[in-house]
């Protein structure tokens, strides 16, 4: 037996990965990785571990799989006067008092603020010019929707479309996981969080006969039948979030601890999301991540991030300090060796308890009590190919979430992060 999971914790910041041999086999127990992030496994190969390990470090800063030139061609693309003058005007001004005005025109000139990050008096106004964001976040979703969120509570945002690769299901999962977690002992001492999710339109990318062109008839219909589970299974996520949100907020165990919010991206509060939220999830599986403006979007406001080992999430982790962000979970070559090896997510549900409660209550119909069936195309895709590794990455997602939790509570922490992450854009 092995050891293989490695929790490594610097100033705040986290990063919680498995070992190589891990990933070539279900563990046979796993512990509640709140408290204990020791996973036990037994060996599959005794050959090919030594190789992956020795490689690990390689993978993760090999110039083929972090291309730096295509990340850098972003930069020139920051607006800062839309995405901090317009967007987060009290955060621009609050800067520009400190350090000036150049940093407008010249972002490198940000890197000014990394002294005054542990400055008392600095974070003081700084959190003072979050919580002044967050009310009026709130503000505005109770004049146009008409729902009160919890403003003393950490706003976790997932601010991207609704396609499997970006796994909004990791983040329902764990969202259900703390359900679970309340409903079974009422008064367990959790942090109050406020769960956004936003620009959540499906992406239809559904092939056609038509289109299949010189591509065998049952090639095309196999393409069709594909793409047409995935989308059903991107409507249905949608669809559950939405049922998610009003079952919580009907559920008064659960209020004032955990509530779910979904903001249409034709609400246009995106500016005020990006300036309110103190966390951005950017956890999109490794191999299938594009190049995102919105994590520096997300950065330049201030927004600790928590993400996957995509390229994009590397480069900001390279800017902001590996202290400054939460990382978790499989690379892109780990993930290669899962689908070469073999993978079964149904073992996932099998062994590990976190994840069989999940999906049983997605099972049951619980969230979705006007239409059990919808989860059927979700639990299809988790238990079926689970293609965006879902399953083998939730017990360390929700690991480093609980670490998240225990970092936030810790204010002056957290807002050195928060101000570092601002500091680092240049």
């Amino acid at each position: 037996m092995i050891e293989s999971t490695n929790f490594r914790t610097g100033i705040g910041g986290s990063f919680l990965r498995t070992t190589p041999a891990a990933l070539l086999q279900m563990p046979q127990r796993l512990d509640a990785p709140s408290r204990n992030t020791s996973i036990t496994a037994p060996m599959h190969s005794q050959s090919l571990p030594r190789i992956v390990e020795k490689n690990r470090h390689q993978w993760l800063v090999q110039t083929d799989l972090f291309e730096s030139e295509s990340l850098v061609k972003i930069e020139p693309q920051v607006n800062p006067r839309q995405w901090l003058l317009s967007g987060n005007p009290r955060l621009a001004s609050l800067i520009t008092q400190t350090i000036g005005d150049r940093w407008i025109t010249h972002l490198e000139d940000l890197q000014q603020l990394a002294p005054m990050a542990d400055h008392p008096l600095f974070q003081l106004r700084w959190r003072a010019i979050k919580q002044a964001n967050k009310q009026v976040l709130a503000n505005e979703l109770y004049q146009s929707q008409g729902i009160r969120i919890d403003v003393n509570s950490l706003f976790d945002l997932q601010l991207q479309p609704m396609v499997g690769h970006q796994r909004q299901l990791l983040n329902i999962l764990h969202i259900i996981t703390l359900f679970n977690q309340i409903k079974q002992n009422p008064g367990i001492n959790i942090l109050p969080r406020t769960f956004i999710f936003g620009m959540g339109t499906p992406q239809h990318s559904i092939a056609t006969e038509h289109g299949a062109g010189s591509r065998s008839d049952c090639q095309a219909r196999l393409e069709y039948h594909h793409e047409q589970q995935e989308t059903d299974s991107n409507l249905a996520t949608l669809a559950l979030i939405k049922s998610l949100a009003k079952i919580l907020a009907a559920d008064p165990d659960v209020n004032g601890k955990l509530q779910v919010v979904y903001v249409p991206e034709s609400a246009g509060l995106t500016s005020q999301m990006y300036a309110a939220a103190d966390l951005t999830q950017q956890i999109a599986t490794a191999a299938m991540e594009d190049i995102d403006l919105s994590q520096l979007r997300a950065t330049i406001n201030g927004v600790v991030s928590i993400g996957s080992l995509g390229k994009t999430n590397y480069w900001l982790q390279q800017i902001v300090g590996e202290h400054n962000c939460f990382r978790f979970g499989l690379a892109v070559p780990e993930i290669a060796l899962f689908k070469e090896y073999g993978y079964d997510p149904y073992n996932y549900y099998k062994y590990y308890p976190q994840i069989r409660q999940a999906i049983d209550y997605l099972l049951a119909g619980y969230f979705t009590p006007n239409d059990p069936s919808l989860c059927r195309s979700i639990i299809d895709t988790l238990l079926g190919t689970d293609e965006q590794m879902v399953l083998a990455d939730y017990i360390f997602y929700a690991a480093c979430q609980h670490h998240v939790s225990d970092t936030y509570r810790q204010a002056s922490l957290w807002t050195q992060m928060s101000i570092m992450n601002v500091a680092g854009v240049k």
